[in-house]
C-alpha cells in the first residue's frame, strides 16, 4: 500500500496502534506552514537588536526548540526574554495569510468524527500558537494545546507531551504523535510513546516517515472507531 514507509516496520509498529485514543501533533512545520516565517522573524530580531545575523539554514536547524530556548541561542541569555517579545510581535504580524499545510483540516476533521482527541504540543509560545490555529481554522479541532512558555523543558525533553497527557488524563500507549522536527520525535520517544509519525524521511525503526498527513489515513482505517 502506497502509505507504507520503507523500512517495512509499520506492521510491528501498529500493534500498538490498537487502543489508541488520542493523537498529538506538534504545530509549525507539521499542522501549519509556519517555519519560514518563524526563521525571518528571528532574523529581524537579531538585526533589529544590531547582533550577528544567523543564516535561514541555521535558524532552521533550531526549528522545534522551545522559542525561548532559541533566543537563548540566537541573541544571549542576557536579553532572551526581550528579544523573543520582539520576535513574537515580528511574527504576528506577519500571519494575516497563513495558511494550513495541505491535509491538515481534512485530517483532524476526520480524527474529531472518528472520537480521537486532538492535541496539540507547540514550543512556539500560547499567544502566538493561539493565534496560528484561529487565523488557520484549525482551532476547531483541538481540545488540548500545551505551548512552549507552559513548561520549564521544552522538546526534546519529554515534559510538554507528559504534561498533555496529564491534562487530558491519558497515558502514552493512549497517543500517537506527528511531528516534522528530530525534537518532536525525541520528545515522543523519551516519553516513551510506542507510535510516532515523522513528516520526512526519519531513520529509526520506531518511528513511521510519511509524505503528508493524509497518508496516515490509510494508517487510522486499521483503528477502530471511538465512538
Amino acid at each position: 500500500m502506497s502509505y507504507r514507509s520503507a523500512d517495512g516496520n509499520d506492521d510491528a509498529l501498529l500493534t500498538d496502534g490498537r487502543r489508541i485514543r488520542a493523537v498529538i501533533f506538534d504545530l509549525d512545520g507539521t499542522l501549519v506552514d509556519t517555519v519560514p516565517l518563524h526563521a525571518l522573524s528571528w532574523i529581524e530580531t537579531c538585526k533589529r537588536l544590531g547582533l550577528s545575523i544567523p543564516t535561514m539554514e541555521y535558524v532552521g536547524t533550531l526549528m522545534g526548540l522551545r522559542a525561548l530556548d532559541i533566543a537563548r541561542r540566537l541573541c544571549g541569555e542576557e536579553i532572551a526574554e526581550r528579544a523573543l517579545e520582539i520576535k513574537n510581535e515580528i511574527y504576528l504580524s506577519l500571519l494575516n495569510n497563513v495558511k494550513a499545510i495541505d491535509g491538515a483540516p481534512e485530517l483532524l476533521r476526520l480524527l474529531k468524527d472518528r472520537g480521537f482527541i486532538v492535541g496539540v504540543v507547540t514550543s512556539s509560545s500560547r499567544r502566538v500558537a493561539t493565534k496560528v490555529l484561529e487565523v488557520t481554522g484549525l482551532h476547531k479541532y483541538v481540545d488540548a494545546l500545551i505551548a512552549g512558555d507552559d513548561v520549564s523543558r521544552g522538546k526534546p525533553d519529554p515534559e510538554p507531551l507528559l504534561k498533555i497527557l496529564n491534562l487530558l488524563g491519558l497515558n502514552v500507549n493512549d497517543v500517537m504523535v506527528v511531528g516534522d522536527s528530530k525534537y518532536d520525535v525525541e520528545m515522543a520517544l523519551n516519553a516513551g510513546v510506542k507510535l510516532v509519525f515523522f513528516l520526512g524521511n526519519y531513520s529509526d525503526p520506531r518511528v513511521i516517515s510519511i509524505r503528508g498527513l493524509l497518508d496516515i489515513i490509510g494508517y487510522l482505517d486499521q483503528f477502530p472507531i471511538k465512538h
